[in-house]
């Protein structure tokens, strides 16, 4: 068997080796491993180690910043990602994927500054050219998402995707020109594009030119069957070349990807009419009518919007139609822009709060809406409203004084007792 020196020697350099493993260099290195190999939660955990051991690594920070950024946690990527700005200003990944993260939270004008950061510093750098032209874009400036897009060109000039969004701005200011000559420039390196084949079809459907349009959207479903736009137009061009039947179907899936498309349950109703499919018909078109009045009520609210952007009540009430109509990040949106013109808009606070209970979020954020609500205006709703988040967080004590005094304050109110009543069946199939 082994002596006594050769195991404890053994037991020596096993230890020295675990005690190498664990150093943050090392941690840090076997989490970048498994980011690469796509195991996020092992990860997470090398890196959260790493951090723990040294809690000024920067780059297991950054790295962190960018995992959580993968798997869509972006509170906690954020707060990654900007601790180690803080250690390293210059680290160009981490101002690369703060810079990302602001675009994904539609917080445009960040992302912006922080790209145009990034181009003073590195002017050649690709990604950072596509990812303020992709900013740009998406806050609508398309003049300068233009301009972007050209630039990225210059240092790739065979980039398929920077094609395809420079043909999609120039499609957005109506320079159709344009946007046909770089969508078939995208196609000339990659002929089977989705995006590229969908938006030029498109193109040509509005033009009428059905025969160049339709094996180009034929294309786009083939190979995304979830282009739904895409497929909308191939049913119009289906329908203008009287193939009824086949623009029935395409309408039918489209709605069945998007149930509330207006457009295609009108052509479908049209569709089936000419099918000879009265009855069928009819049903389509009535949910067409049911659809087009929730449609004008949204777009009477978003035009008094324009009219008055600056207006909180009218804020406050685009957000309740479309809280009406299942649109809840839309309404949550116009409940924290009224918020945003108004601090004090207590209608809003209590209409946000309301919405985070029912769609089982930001429980704490209820909470403090609710209260504040409150605080404003001494309305029983409100109280109903904060007796609902407590007993949503779990504060089951404070929900119950909650709605004991909204009943006080509104002796007549069902709804208040009813909520009474559910709570107490909660708490004692709890017991």
């Amino acid at each position: 068997g082994l002596s006594f020196v050769a195991c404890l020697l053994i037991a020596i350099v096993g230890a020295v080796c675990d005690a190498v493993a664990q150093t943050p260099e090392n941690l840090y290195a076997r989490g970048m491993q498994a980011v690469r190999q796509g195991e996020y939660p092992q990860a997470l955990q090398y890196l959260h180690r790493a951090v723990d051991l040294n809690p000024d690594f920067a780059k297991a920070h950054a790295a962190l910043g960018t995992v959580y950024l993968q798997l869509g946690d972006f509170p906690a990527s954020e707060k990654a990602l900007a601790h180690a700005m803080r250690m390293a200003p210059d680290l160009v990944q981490a101002k690369s994927n703060l810079a990302l993260l602001y675009a994904r939270t539609e917080r445009f004008d960040d992302a912006i500054r922080v790209y145009q950061d990034l181009i003073q510093k590195h002017p050649e750098s690709l990604q950072v050219w596509l990812g303020i032209a992709s900013a740009y874009q998406q806050a609508d400036r398309y003049k300068e998402a233009i301009e972007a897009y050209q630039e990225s060109l210059k240092r790739s000039p065979n980039h398929t995707a920077a094609m395809s969004n420079l043909a999609s701005c120039y499609e957005a200011v109506k320079q159709e020109g344009q946007a046909i000559r770089y969508y078939k420039a995208a196609l000339a390196q990659d002929p089977n594009l989705s995006m590229a084949n969908g938006n030029l079809g498109a193109i040509y459907q509005k033009q009428g030119e059905l025969d160049k349009a339709l094996p180009l959207l034929e294309k786009a479903v083939q190979h995304d069957p979830g282009f739904t736009a895409a497929r909308y137009c191939l049913g119009l061009v289906l329908t203008k070349k009287r193939e009824f039947q086949r623009a029935a179907m395409e309408y039918q899936r489209v709605i069945a990807q998007q149930n509330d498309h207006v457009g295609a349950y009108y052509n479908l109703a049209q569709a089936l009419f000419r099918l000879k499919r009265p009855e069928e018909g009819k049903q389509a078109m009535e949910i067409y009518r049911r659809l087009n009045a929730i449609a004008q009520e949204i777009e009477d609210r978003e035009r008094a919007i324009l009219i008055e952007p600056n207006n909180p009540l009218k804020q406050y009430q685009l957000g309740l139609v479309y809280a009406k109509y299942g649109k809840f990040p839309k309404a949550i949106s116009a409940f924290q822009t009224a918020l945003a013109l108004d601090a004090k808009a207590h209608y809003a606070l209590n209409a946000l709060a309301r919405l985070y209970i029912l769609q089982g979020i930001e429980s704490q954020d209820a909470i403090a809406h609710a209260e504040k609500a409150f605080h404003l205006t001494q309305s029983p709703q409100y109280m109903h409203t904060l007796a609902l988040a407590y007993f949503q967080a779990g504060k089951r004590e404070n929900a119950l004084k909650a709605i004991q005094t909204a009943i006080e304050m509104d002796p007549e109110n069902d709804a208040f007792r009813q909520t009474l009543t559910k709570m107490k069946e909660a708490d004692e199939k709890t017991k």
